[in-house]
């Protein structure tokens, strides 16, 4: 993720307490901010916002019937602009996560459309199984441990699976089948192409071949089918086929071949922009 731009919560003296870049789309912020009015909006990511202490009096200047809270959310999607008054000091913790990879996500948990996906502009919800969620994700990011990586990993699917069950504009699993992009036999073409060539250099060009499109319109179709750019889904696919050949007795840098990384090297610095930690760390807190 792009650097996190603050400047709407320092400006109005909010305090930094904690901050967890998790990963390159994915950041932990916990906030602490005095009485005051905010101007909230930001365009690279959506927020997920938990309160932590205080709020009780704060409220949304749209929504002025509503008052915060512990433990009361709000969901502001990326682009959402507001306006809040602040009366008192309250502690907050922020879930920063980019568009990509939350459709990402949807795409390879429902295998439907997201691209009209788009996610409910939440005022202080009472959800207690997305509370819990939230709670836990910020002890595992904030807190560590050796099992810290993989709880967190399985905590983010499970916040994206609420937010996509419970707060889209249109449930991610209703929605319609995957129209405008490769047709279903040649995503089950490419898709298959993909799974069985992780070992070996794929690329654009080769994928096209399947569809009979260009290279450039195989692309922009990949991405509506897929919800991902080429680069970008073949990378989330040798990252999981690494993490499923931890179960063998393989050593990293055989992994590394398997997995059509052209070194152990490569395959270390892009596990760990993925997942948050090297894959030594991944696999001992494996087993």
């Amino acid at each position: 993720m792009d650097q996190i731009d603050s400047d709407f919560l320092i400006q109005a003296n909010a305090t930094i307490l904690n901050q967890v870049d998790v990963l390159d789309s994915v950041s932990v912020f916990r906030w602490h901010i005095d009485s005051n009015q905010v101007q909230y909006e930001r365009t690279n990511s959506h927020t997920l916002s938990m309160y932590i202490s205080g709020g009780e009096t704060t409220y949304r200047a749209d929504k002025s019937a509503l008052k915060g809270g512990p433990g009361k959310l709000c969901l502001m999607p990326q682009g959402h602009a507001s306006h809040w008054h602040v009366n008192g000091a309250v502690e907050f913790v922020h879930l920063y996560f980019t568009d990509d990879a939350f459709k990402q996500y949807a795409a390879r948990r429902f295998d439907r459309d997201v691209r009209t996906l788009d996610l409910q502009d939440l005022t202080y919800q009472r959800d207690v199984t997305l509370q819990a969620l939230l709670v836990d994700y910020f002890a595992a990011c904030e807190n560590g441990g050796p099992n810290a990586p993989l709880f967190a990993e399985q905590t983010l699917y499970g916040i994206f699976d609420r937010l996509l069950t419970r707060y889209t504009s249109r449930q991610a699993a209703n929605s319609a089948p995957i129209t405008g992009g490769l047709s279903p036999m040649h995503r089950r073409l490419v898709k298959s192409a993909i799974m069985e060539g992780l070992h070996r250099s794929l690329s654009i060009e080769k994928l096209a071949t399947l569809t009979a499109l260009s290279p450039y319109h195989f692309a922009r179709m990949f991405k509506l089918s897929f919800g991902a750019a080429p680069a970008q889904y073949i990378m989330r696919a040798r990252i999981e086929k690494v993490k499923s050949c931890f179960k063998t007795p393989a050593r990293l840098s055989e992994i590394a071949v398997a997995t059509g990384f052209s070194q152990q090297s490569h395959m270390n610095l892009h596990f760990k922009r993925h997942v948050g930690v090297t894959p030594g760390v991944y696999r001992r807190n494996c087993q």
